[in-house]
């Protein structure tokens, strides 16, 4: 039987069709990192504090303050007005909202909304995908994440704001993990790791950096958001420089439409097939496919001992980098630093842990290099809590004397 590697051999694994996939995944990768950082961006605390019963213009306090200075009888001892100190003069929507002391855990529970909507997403986007195509499903999730960043900027209450946060978290693993399965299949193997990570480490990398001082440059959350709602004029586009998945048109059985997906990419990197090796390839999957006695599904994989154990360790996996991640954000809430250059400073990792991963993973091996990513990350989250328990008993040491 020919495999579909074998067939894109015939069609072109590295040329004009692949180098186009590369760029639109390095563009998508772009476009993320701006989707992923624009709630961090939009919603940064600046320094606040209360403006009740202060002259005009009054120095800044050392801390954040929520409660008037003057209070007297005929005061509640509630803060009615704030004023902020903005980092580099940009306007978040916190400071717009107030959403602040009293009312900061209004931005807990749409952080709480959009994880929902993550969980849920990951399992219904899978769904559609296998149902209508990985195509439709890609243009679908960058236009919905690109359109309710967009509506954001018009939903000014709790509500409003909760929705968009779930919708983005609905579709938000997808508008990029999409076009990498896609690349990666259509692709040449001994390349797939180079390539995925460039546009990751790259791509995502630069686009991670330079978002928050685009955001500094418009000045304005509701300006960024304008800004990366742009993109949704050449998304659509995709459908037709993007061909569909041959394998999942072969696993639902449409066979025409795979052949012209191959004739799609034969065309595009300038190879001529006769009509015989496709008939030869379809009939192949065609008696493959006869012989496959059941159709597979999610629960057949819970019982296949190995892939059942295999599935359970990449859970646990994902557990640990999302406890990981979640610790090194709550230890650097407490930095002293503006948050757009503790953004930029952050993700900069993202580069060399690629450019480890395009040295090692051929290498050494998937399985290797995923148990010493976990072994590292949680030693280092162990001597970063010694580091900052050690600095902290000094410091109220220190205080207490």
């Amino acid at each position: 039987m020919l495999e579909v590697d074998k067939m894109l051999e015939k069609c072109g694994d590295f040329h004009r069709q692949q180098l186009i996939m590369l760029l639109l995944s390095s563009l998508i990768s772009l476009l993320s990192s701006l989707h992923s950082l624009s709630y961090s961006i939009t919603n940064t605390v600046p320094k606040h504090w209360c403006a009740d019963g202060l002259g005009s213009g009054p120095p800044p306090p050392n801390a954040d303050e929520c409660k008037p200075f003057y209070t007297n009888s005929s005061t509640s001892g509630t803060c009615k007005k704030y004023n902020y100190e903005h980092y580099m003069g940009f306007q978040s929507f916190v400071s717009e909202m107030n959403w602040i002391c009293d009312e900061k855990s209004k931005l807990s529970v749409g952080s709480s909304v959009f994880f929902a909507g993550c969980v849920i997403g990951n399992l219904v986007m899978g769904y559609f995908a296998d149902r209508l195509g990985r195509v439709p499903m890609l243009v679908f999730a960058n236009v919905m994440t690109i359109l309710s960043n967009f509506l954001t900027i018009f939903g000014m209450s709790l509500e409003l704001f909760c929705i968009y946060r779930f919708v983005i978290g609905l579709v938000f693993n997808s508008n990029f993990s999409i076009i990498r399965i896609l690349l990666v299949e259509y692709m040449r193997p001994s390349l797939r790791t180079v390539c995925v990570n460039i546009c990751y480490g790259l791509f995502l990398c630069l686009g991670m950096i330079i978002s928050p001082w685009i955001a500094i440059l418009t000045g304005s959350w509701r300006r960024f958001m304008l800004l990366e709602a742009l993109p949704i004029i050449v998304v659509p586009f995709f459908f037709y420089f993007v061909p569909e998945s041959v394998q999942w048109l072969i696993s639902r059985q449409k066979y025409d439409e795979a052949i012209e997906s191959l004739r799609r990419v034969a065309k595009t990197n300038g190879r001529q097939i006769d009509d015989s090796v496709y008939e030869e390839f379809i009939e192949d999957c065609k008696l493959s496919q006869q012989n496959t006695k059941t159709n597979p599904n999610l629960l057949h994989l819970f019982g296949m001992p190995r892939l059942r154990r295999t599935l359970l360790i990449l859970l646990f996996e994902y557990f640990v980098f999302s406890f990981y991640k979640s610790i090194v954000t709550y230890r650097l809430s407490g930095v002293e630093i503006s948050p757009f250059v503790l953004i930029s400073l952050s993700v900069t990792a993202l580069l060399p842990s690629s450019l480890t991963a395009i040295v090692l993973q051929d290498r050494i091996g998937r399985k290797t290099l995923a148990f010493t990513i976990v072994l590292i990350k949680c030693i280092s989250v162990l001597v970063e809590g010694v580091v900052f328990l050690h600095y902290a008993n000094r410091f109220a040491f220190r205080h207490d004397a």
